[in-house]
């Protein structure tokens, strides 16, 4: 028997009933899934913004401890002991440098969830534990320096206000009235190739001052290196122990490995650079930055004596003070990209060369290699 108009007609309602309800169970569905989704991701950013500000607060609470701590042991460290045993200042100021780096390292490791102020504050007091360790040891231990002077008198300069803030060199005792200053290392060079040896370089504090067209070697762990008003000068250095600070650098190359690097009041210069924490530059314009490629006979040895974890290097990291927009990258510095990577013993031989050739002592101008 063949089925009536209506019971086809009662059939189609049927269906389309059938697929209307489906139809608003998946729309259901989706609804409470899209839902559920919305309110997971909620959850998720809230526990991250938790988990973030319980990090702030951590940081803010073991730093600021672990830097009083150490302050507290610089200011406790005293020459006269009365009638005890003088205590081994050797082995005290060491750990209190390895210290130091690893509050430094704890600060780099911390700057993913860190604001730049935070970060700068942080850096700040780091810089001024530093110099005041140093200050203490030469105070201390005092030792004798060496240096080379475009004079035959030893040049003194009074220490640059920014320069106290990281790795202060030695000063030299006040004589008379007159107010402190310092002997530089290397100091009023003018064309001069300059190579200093592992027994001049090892553990010191080097300073650099009133260079031009020069280039320096530094084949050796010294314990810093300060720079100060440099001009077309290529500049090389092995594995520093601690910070490389400079200012007022001009179309200068330079090779570092370090700690730490702080770059002021400096305009185009190209850095070779191995870096273990958070390189830093301020009040600096068109600075490119390679990996660093400096190398010598001692280089390995150097980086073991050094401390320096060859594995780390942190080169791509710059923070710029002058630049604190965490979207933007900084117009003041940047990558070099496709660049072939300096031969150093050819550079040293072009520059001897055109000394020799010349006759007169006076270096063409200098270009960034």
């Amino acid at each position: 028997m063949e089925p009536t108009n209506k019971q086809h007609e009662d059939s189609m309602d049927i269906v389309d009933a059938v697929a209307r309800k489906d139809f608003m169970l998946d729309r259901l569905n989706k609804r409470n899934k899209d839902r559920q989704n919305y309110l997971d991701v909620k959850l998720e950013q809230r526990s991250k913004e938790c988990a973030q500000n319980e990090g702030v607060d951590y940081f803010a609470q073991s730093f600021g401890q672990r830097a009083y701590d150490i302050e507290q042991r610089i200011g406790a460290m005293q020459l006269d002991s009365g009638d005890a045993p003088l205590p081994d200042l050797s082995k005290l100021f060491a750990d209190l440098t390895l210290q130091i780096q690893e509050l430094q390292r704890y600060l780099t490791d911390s700057t993913m969830f860190l604001s730049d102020y935070k970060i700068k504050s942080c850096q700040n007091a780091l810089n001024s534990l530093t110099s005041a360790c140093d200050e203490a040891r030469q105070r201390l231990m005092p030792k004798k320096k060496f240096g080379f002077s475009g004079k035959k008198s030893a040049v003194k300069h009074k220490l640059p206000l920014d320069l106290c803030k990281v790795d202060a060199p030695e000063k030299t005792p006040k004589t008379g009235g007159s107010s402190s200053a310092f002997t530089w290392t290397i100091s009023n060079q003018r064309n001069a190739h300059i190579v200093l040896r592992a027994e001049q370089v090892n553990g010191q504090d080097i300073t650099i001052s009133n260079v031009h067209k020069c280039l320096v070697e530094l084949q050796g762990h010294a314990g810093s290196v300060q720079v100060s008003n440099a001009s077309q000068c290529t500049l090389l250095c092995g594995p520093v122990a601690r910070s490389f600070f400079a200012e007022q650098l001009e179309r200068c190359t330079v090779a570092i490995a370090c700690q730490q690097l702080r770059l002021h009041s400096s305009q185009a210069t190209r850095i070779y650079l191995h870096v273990t924490c958070r390189a830093i530059i301020e009040d600096c314009r068109e600075i490119e930055i390679d990996v660093y490629n400096y190398d010598y006979a001692e280089l390995e040895a150097d980086y073991e004596q050094s401390g320096l974890n060859k594995s780390q290097n942190n080169y791509t990291d710059v923070a710029d003070f002058n630049w604190l927009s965490p979207d933007v990258h900084s117009p003041n510095w940047t990558l070099l990209k496709d660049h072939a990577a300096p031969n150093w013993s050819a550079v040293r031989r072009d520059f001897l060369n055109n000394i020799a050739s010349d006759g007169k002592d006076v270096v063409k101008d200098a270009t960034m290699i």
